[in-house]
């Protein structure tokens, strides 16, 4: 089958591009961190000069190319064709991957599955041909972020298991004691994490990028697959923000090889506020002590992503003097009920001033 598929046209991406555009601007969202293949940049540019595009662009190319980007002199911040500052669409962070994910049973854990004892997931970018560097050594990691920074990029690593996120934090404690400031750095995911390891957050001041909406499909199978009690650690934003982590929140849209995921932001809030599925259960919410408030959840949305972008002194809240991204919508939903939250809708999107979606 692969074989008889014919590559798709530019046309025909450019198109898809154009959908996802019109999608995410009917669901409110004013920025994306989107991590881009080089081909998916030209195409934003394309979008851009064209007048198409509808909401700000932060690129995150893959890890390996921090020495590529240098080369070009490309670094964050930069339109990646100008070379020039550009508020719509510019090079952020690099994106690397430390495991797989829950899906496939690919996320690293300390101990094996549940339900696959001679399994405790993957490592993924850590292989090398280099005989020195053992599969799942962290040295390939560590050299391919130093080569980021060099290049002017903060690492923001995929990791998913509890193995997986503790050797992302050891890694990251490792460059702070080298005197690395680690702002902007990010664990993405963090879907299972240690009692240990929460407070390392705030102590390495490393932001949590996490998906909500992962809650309410994943919670169908995790006990399952990794057994009650470290499901406590699963998805534990409320045990994050105790001890003083920032949370910036995210869809993962479209999703991955094993599910697809909401991008709405009404599906992630009511995901962190119930920790229900769509349907409303479990009645109380899965761990239902992690839940989180409307305003931790918005926060977590609006001027935390902001931060995490080094962005906050111009985006991500309402004040005089920012840029005027504004999503709005139908209904207050700081003052409706938890359920209320999945029939609100978007009736407006802002972005830099322009109207781009307004609900007829």
């Amino acid at each position: 089958m692969q074989k008889a598929i014919k590559p798709k046209s530019e046309a025909r991406l450019l198109d898809e591009n154009r959908a996802a555009l019109k999608a995410l601007r009917e669901s409110g969202i004013v920025e994306i961190h989107d991590i881009s293949t080089p081909s998916q940049i030209e195409r934003f540019v394309k979008l851009q000069e064209n007048g198409e595009l509808t909401c700000r662009v932060w690129l995150r190319p893959d890890l390996s190319l921090g020495s590529s980007l240098k080369e070009q002199g490309l670094t964050m911040g930069l339109h990646p064709k100008t070379k020039q500052k550009d508020g719509w669409l510019r090079y952020g962070a690099l994106k690397g991957y430390i495991d797989g994910i829950m899906g496939t049973h690919g996320a690293l854990f300390f101990e094996p599955y549940s339900d696959q004892p001679e399994n405790s997931g993957h490592w993924r970018h850590h292989t090398s041909d280099d005989p020195a560097l053992k599969i799942g050594n962290m040295e390939k990691m560590y050299r391919l972020i130093k080569t980021g920074l060099e290049a002017g990029f903060v690492p923001n690593v995929h990791a998913i298991g509890d193995r997986g996120v503790a050797e992302m934090l050891n890694l990251y404690e490792r460059l702070k004691n080298e005197g690395v400031d680690l702002s902007g750095f990010r664990v993405i995911h963090a879907q299972v994490i240690r009692p240990q390891d929460f407070p390392r957050f705030n102590a390495l001041g490393v932001i949590a990028e996490v998906n909500p909406y992962h809650i309410a499909d994943d919670m169908r199978w995790m006990e399952e697959r990794i057994g009650h009690e470290r499901c406590r650690g699963a998805y534990a934003f409320k045990s994050l923000l105790d001890n003083g982590a920032t949370l910036s929140f995210g869809s993962d849209w479209p999703g991955t090889s094993a599910a697809e995921y909401h991008m709405h932001p009404k599906y992630l809030i009511y995901a962190a506020v119930t920790r229900k599925t769509l349907s409303g259960q479990p009645e109380s919410g899965w761990f239902p002590e992690q839940r989180i408030s409307v305003e931790e959840a918005l926060r977590a949305y609006t001027i935390n992503n902001a931060r995490a972008a080094f962005e906050a002194d111009i985006r991500g809240s309402l004040k005089k003097g920012k840029l005027a991204d504004i999503t709005v919508f139908d209904r207050n939903l700081m003052r409706i009920s938890a359920a209320e939250i999945l029939q609100t809708e978007v009736i407006m999107t802002i972005v830099d001033g322009k109207i781009v979606f307004e609900k007829r």
